[in-house]
């Protein structure tokens, strides 16, 4: 079966400004410095998939400069929204790839070959944490079920687990332990890519790897109790899939050209 690659995006936090930066970072240069990275390396790319944040100032026009940015895969991206995220206008960005009106869940489903790959929709509108309730863990149940996949991937912005990390874990996936619950006996579910965290970390759930993904700007330290920026590389995630393997990695740029400014 053929091989299917997919690039996973997270945390742009753009804002309309092009100069504007978040903690000293320019989120709108590292974003094309990222795409440029994958056109040059990561080979075809046949999905391209955003797990939220996409800006930090949730206007039309952000949101419009990010559809130009990603224009090379206009035809194939995938979106979920994140909490710093607006559906109506993210929607309206993209009304050729997000089906739905105003501020309808945003979820997508495509079949790569013998493969299910799921967007499902965390954002709780004027919350930092997300929630996930039983219907759309049914909906996740009843894909499955309809399409009869030899593998499943799920991309969403919270991770669906505690990472350990008290401040982290309280601006969490509420609702997690369904979906939990669902991992634990549907062993077709063979990774959740998520976003959120802004740093790289991987967790066992059952049969299935929870991923956390770099964000394509700023980056938070893997190791600190407490909200702390870090100096390190953009970056992104590539999954492959061939019907019968899950194969995923990050990819960072090769340096980290800008210090992030501390938080307030």
């Amino acid at each position: 079966m053929a091989l299917t690659r997919i690039v996973q995006l997270t945390d742009l936090h753009l804002f309309a400004d092009p100069g504007g930066r978040l903690y000293g970072i320019p989120t709108h240069e590292l974003l094309r410095d990222v795409v440029a990275h994958v056109e040059q390396n990561a080979g075809r790319v046949d999905h391209l998939v955003v797990t939220g944040d996409h800006t930090h100032d949730d206007l039309p026009e952000t949101y419009a400069a990010i559809r130009e940015i990603l224009q090379p895969w206009a035809d194939r991206t995938w979106f979920v929204p994140g909490n710093h995220e607006d559906r109506e206008t993210l929607r309206s960005a993209f009304p050729d790839r997000i089906a739905g009106a105003g501020t309808e869940r945003i979820t997508f489903s495509f079949t790569p070959g013998g493969s299910l790959c799921l967007g499902l929709d965390t954002h709780v509108p004027g919350q930092v944490g997300g929630h996930i309730g039983a219907d759309q863990i049914a909906w996740v149940g009843a894909e499955i079920e309809a399409h009869d996949p030899v593998s499943v991937v799920l991309f969403m912005h919270h991770p669906p687990i505690l990472l350990g990390r008290p401040w982290l874990d309280r601006i969490g996936l509420a609702g997690r332990e369904g979906l939990q619950d669902l991992l634990l006996r549907d062993g077709r579910i063979r990774l959740v890519c998520c976003g959120h965290v802004h740093q790289e970390s991987s967790h066992s759930v059952g049969a299935a790897r929870v991923v956390t993904t770099p964000s394509t700007g700023l980056q938070f330290s893997p190791e600190s109790d407490e909200a702390l920026f870090v100096q390190a590389a953009p970056g992104y995630r590539i999954v492959e899939l061939d019907g019968t393997s899950c194969v995923t990695r990050v990819v960072r740029l090769p340096e980290a050209r800008y210090a992030p400014s501390p938080a307030d």
